[in-house]
């Protein structure tokens, strides 16, 4: 037993245990890799990409940057984005094969097109979207149009034939640039990012309804792209607040979530309204709240990108 001490005690030894764990862990790292590019690679390409694209995108984030009044935070750009939400549903009865496509417009949701497409994969690994407007209700600009999808390192790039056009797709990104409906005068795409959803509760004074008690309002759903909420009592009046849950970027490097109090209705805020109390967490965060004792708001994700 001595010996046994005396020689795991020397640094020679301890030197030897030292790399055989490195190895050890090193091993394991690169099993571990190569276990994950080969689901990713088993996955079938358009099943991958249509987990990437089914949900909603919005590009509130870029449309703040490029609007808010805050220098500090503030994106200089001579044509700013039009704010725009984009909704892509597979049809249950045709599986991936066949979706619908909506796009809208600021936070009344103009509707500004709606799609049908039809996604199907080449032999050569390729995807192909064919688009055609659903309804007479589309813009007089939507026309039928095909893009042509490939995946590289795990982010699909999307380009239709003989036009300036662009599309990449990643799991949490969306760029478009196309000459119909996302055309910019100084060819910068609009980048939407994919919505988490969030289930919250408001809970505020009642006093118009009963003296000394608050209202616990709950079961409401926002997305975190500048979703609102708005509190409404039983009788069917509404509270003096809205909330405001949206990802940003503070001082043009720092993303956050903040989830905002206003004393506006949701349909006359605007970039610049100023909220009279936020609290702010990391973009991945699945929990967020405030507190201004007046009003409280909790909010826990429910669905991810």
């Amino acid at each position: 037993m001595l010996h046994l001490c005396y020689y795991a005690a020397c640094p020679l030894v301890k030197s030897a245990q030292r790399c055989l764990r490195q190895l050890v862990s090193q091993a394991l790292t690169t099993l571990l890799g190569l276990f994950f590019w080969a689901s990713l690679s088993a996955q079938n390409t358009s099943d991958l990409f249509a987990s990437y694209l089914r949900g909603e995108w919005d590009n509130f984030q870029q449309c703040w940057l490029e609007n808010t009044e805050t220098e500090s935070h503030r994106v200089a750009t001579a044509y700013p984005h039009r704010h725009l939400h984009s909704v892509f549903t597979p049809d249950s009865s045709t599986g991936l094969s066949q979706w619908r496509v909506e796009h809208y417009e600021g936070r009344q949701q103009r509707l500004l097109a709606r799609y049908t497409m039809h996604l199907s994969e080449h032999s050569n690994g390729q995807l192909q979207t064919d688009f055609w407007p659903a309804t007479p209700d589309s813009s007089p600009d939507a026309r039928p149009f095909s893009i042509r999808w490939t995946l590289a390192n795990g982010i699909f790039l999307g380009q239709q034939k003989q036009r300036h056009s662009l599309y990449v797709l990643k799991k949490d990104t969306l760029l478009l640039l196309d000459e119909d409906l996302f055309q910019q005068p100084d060819s910068t795409p609009y980048r939407l990012l994919k919505c988490r959803f969030f289930r919250g509760w408001i809970q505020y004074p009642m006093e118009h309804i009963h003296k000394d008690s608050v209202y616990f309002y709950s079961g409401l759903t926002l997305h975190d792209q500048g979703g609102t909420a708005q509190l409404q009592f039983s009788d069917k009046t509404l509270g003096e607040y809205t909330v405001e849950l949206t990802q940003l970027v503070h001082s043009r490097r720092t993303p956050i979530l903040k989830l905002a109090i206003y004393t506006e209705p949701p349909e006359q805020l605007h970039w610049n309204s100023r909220a009279v109390a936020y609290s702010w967490a990391d973009p991945a965060a699945r929990r967020i709240g405030v507190n201004i004792r007046k009003v409280v708001s909790g909010w826990t994700l429910i669905s991810e990108p």
